[in-house]
C-alpha cells in the first residue's frame, strides 16, 4: 500500500497536536497542584473526591453550629448563674425577715430590696440574645419567657418549655437551651409568691409578729429553695452540653483531617513524576516537530 505524503503529513501533525495536549493538560495540572481536572481523568477517583468534599462541607457547618451553639449556652449560663446570685440575696433577706425579731419598719425596707430583686430577676428571665431572641422562651423565641398581668397582679408564662436543637455531627443533636418553664414552673410560683410577699410586707397595716406573715415569708423561702435547686441543675445541664461540644468539636477535627489527606492522596498531583512526564511530552514534541520538517522538506527533486 502506497503511503502519501499527505497522509504523514496528517499523520505528523495529529501526532503533534495530541503531544501538544499532553503537555498542555499536564502544564495545567502542575500550575493547579491538581491530578484531576476534569471527572474523565479518573472517574472512580474523582467519585470518591466528591463524597469527601460533601463531608466536609457537612462538617463546616457542623463547626458553625458548634460555635453558635456553645456561644448561646455560655450567654445562658451567665444569665443563670445572675439569677441564682440574686436569688441567693433574696434567700439572704427572708432568712433575716423569717427571725421574728423585726418591726414593722424593718419588713418595710426589706420589702424594698425584696421588690427590686424580683425585677432582676424578672429581667434576666426574659434576656435576649444579641439577634433579639428570648434565650428562655423554649422554642417561642420572639415573645418573652414571662409577663406580668397587671390584671391579675402576678406573673405569667408566655414561652414554653420546648427545646432547640442542632446537628453537631452526622446523626448527632444537641439541646441548645434551658427553658424558664422548666425552672420556675408553669405558674411562674416562686416569682408570684415573692411579688405577693413584697405586697404584705410593703402594707401599711402589717404587724411584723403576725404568724400568718411568718408563714408567708417561709413559705416563700421554701419556694425559693425549690425554684433555686431547679435553677443550679439547668447550669449543670449547660456545662455538660458544652463538654460534649467540646469533645465533638474534637472528633469532627480528627475526622477533618482524615478527610483532607483522603482528598490529598486522590487528587493531589505527584510533582515529581509530572517532570518526569513533562520532559518526556516536550522530548516527544520536539522529535516530532523535528520529524515533520525532514519529511516535508523531502520531494522528487531532493532524490536527483
Amino acid at each position: 500500500m502506497r503511503i502519501t505524503n499527505s497522509q504523514i503529513v496528517a499523520t505528523m501533525h495529529g501526532s503533534m497536536n495530541r503531544n501538544a495536549e499532553e503537555l498542555a493538560k499536564l502544564m495545567q495540572q502542575m500550575s493547579s497542584g491538581k491530578r484531576i481536572l476534569v471527572p474523565s481523568d479518573d472517574p472512580i477517583a474523582s467519585v470518591r473526591v466528591l463524597r469527601v468534599q460533601r463531608e466536609e462541607a457537612s462538617l463546616t457547618q457542623y463547626r458553625s453550629n458548634i460555635t453558635n451553639v456553645s456561644g448561646s449556652l455560655s450567654t445562658q449560663e451567665v444569665n443563670l448563674t445572675s439569677i441564682s446570685d440574686s436569688m441567693l440575696q433574696v434567700r439572704d433577706l427572708l432568712l433575716w425577715a423569717a427571725n421574728g425579731s423585726n418591726t414593722s419598719a424593718d419588713l418595710a425596707a426589706m420589702a424594698g430590696e425584696l421588690g427590686s430583686l424580683e425585677q432582676t430577676i424578672a429581667s434576666f428571665i426574659n434576656v435576649r440574645d444579641e439577634e433579639g431572641r428570648y434565650l428562655f422562651s423554649g422554642t417561642l423565641t420572639d415573645q418573652p419567657a414571662l409577663t406580668f398581668d397587671a390584671l391579675s397582679d402576678s406573673y405569667l408564662a408566655s414561652g414554653n418549655d420546648k427545646h432547640r436543637q442542632a446537628a453537631v455531627a452526622n446523626g448527632v443533636l444537641v439541646e441548645e437551651n434551658v427553658t424558664a418553664l422548666e425552672i420556675f414552673g408553669g405558674g411562674m410560683d416562686m416569682l408570684n409568691q415573692l411579688h405577693a410577699l413584697v405586697t404584705t410586707l410593703k402594707s401599711p397595716t402589717l404587724v411584723a409578729g403576725d404568724p400568718a406573715v411568718l408563714q408567708q415569708i417561709k413559705d416563700t423561702l421554701d419556694q425559693l429553695d425549690g425554684s433555686h435547686s431547679k435553677l443550679l441543675g439547668s447550669v449543670t445541664q449547660l456545662g455538660g452540653r458544652q463538654n460534649t461540644l467540646s469533645l465533638i468539636a474534637d472528633s469532627n477535627a480528627e475526622v477533618s483531617l482524615v478527610n483532607q489527606k483522603i482528598e490529598g492522596e486522590l487528587s493531589r498531583l505527584d510533582y515529581a513524576g509530572a517532570t518526569i512526564d513533562l520532559n518526556n511530552y516536550q522530548l516527544s514534541l520536539q522529535a516530532t516537530q523535528k520529524t515533520y520538517l525532514k519529511i516535508h522538506e523531502l520531494s522528487l527533486f531532493g532524490l536527483l
